[in-house]
């Protein structure tokens, strides 16, 4: 967000250890519920879907509590098998219920993991998709890499996050739609977000050398595809 100057306010890095224990996956949980009820979530979707991850064996990068790869599954055009990778094991707890909740529990699994090294072999999925972790993981560079090395060549990416610049009307309405003892956490990660230039210089040392950058009213949207 703009600082009281009228510039962007430097970036102040947030943790990387992911959001843990079940109180705050709970919590987590009723927020993603809110949103995604309120169709505020459908924008992320169309998203993943303008990157043509439509279907196939997809991996969601810091899946959470599930909702987006479940309103995917929902959309999505053909086979799918997803995948749902997170830090959390509270938040994977809440993954898998939900997707059962879904009715889609047999097509999704849930494993624990850490983005900068993740626990599968290169190759290992067609397409890959993330929303709201960009600005947690440490070492950018790192994770992009490795979300490209799982990939086949060919397969799709759509990586989505906040940006630190959006404007304070959009600011206030987001803050106004999350429950007051979560919005410390959601000014925090404004202030760990990244904005374009940044992520453009992140991924010129990543392997991610062709996506494609945008900005959104809420954030910003990495999409490519892995070179042959």
């Amino acid at each position: 967000m703009n600082s009281a100057r009228g510039g962007v306010a430097g970036r102040i890095p947030e943790t990387d250890e992911g959001l843990q224990g079940d109180d705050i996956a709970l919590k987590y949980d009723e927020m993603q519920r809110h949103i995604r009820d309120q169709g505020w979530l459908q924008e992320k979707v169309d998203d993943v879907l303008r990157a043509d991850i439509t279907c196939g064996s997809v991996l969601e990068v810091g899946c959470g509590p599930g909702y987006l790869g479940l309103e995917w599954i929902k959309q999505a055009t053909g086979a799918v098998r997803l995948t749902g990778v997170d830090i959390s094991p509270a938040m994977l707890r809440r993954a898998r219920v939900n997707a059962d909740e879904y009715g889609v529990a047999e097509r999704c699994a849930y494993e624990c993991g850490d983005v900068l090294d993740l626990p599968y072999e290169d190759g290992r999925f067609e397409h890959a998709f993330s929303a709201s972790s960009l600005h947690e993981w440490s070492d950018p560079v790192r994770a992009l890499s490795e979300i490209h090395r799982i990939l086949r060549p060919g397969g799709r990416y759509c990586v989505m996050d906040l940006r630190r610049d959006i404007d304070r009307t959009t600011f206030q309405f987001m803050k106004a739609n999350i429950a007051a003892d979560m919005r410390p956490g959601f000014r925090s990660s404004i202030r760990s977000s990244y904005v374009r230039s940044e992520v453009e210089a992140v991924l010129r040392e990543a392997a991610l050398t062709t996506a494609a950058v945008t900005e959104v009213q809420m954030g910003i949207v990495i999409a490519g595809r892995k070179e042959a």
